[in-house]
């Protein structure tokens, strides 16, 4: 299985509340294997299948949440 790593950055995150909303969001997408969210850096890391799931989807996933993201 190939595995591929993403990383972005995130706006709007204030609370471990947060944390846990955008950690839901991506393990709800197919395809994602593991999520590491850093509060204080503003950084999501993704780690995924890129034949099952995609950046975008991550994204928007992301954005679903109520974050903003890049």
């Amino acid at each position: 299985m190939t595995q591929t790593t993403a990383n972005f950055m995130v706006d709007g995150m204030t609370c471990d509340g947060c944390v846990s909303a955008i950690k839901r969001a991506l393990a709800a997408i197919d395809g994602v294997e593991a999520t590491d969210v850093n509060l204080a850096t503003r950084e999501v890391k993704v780690t995924y299948d890129p034949t099952r799931a995609g950046v975008s989807s991550l994204q928007n996933a992301i954005r679903g949440a109520g974050y903003e993201v890049s």
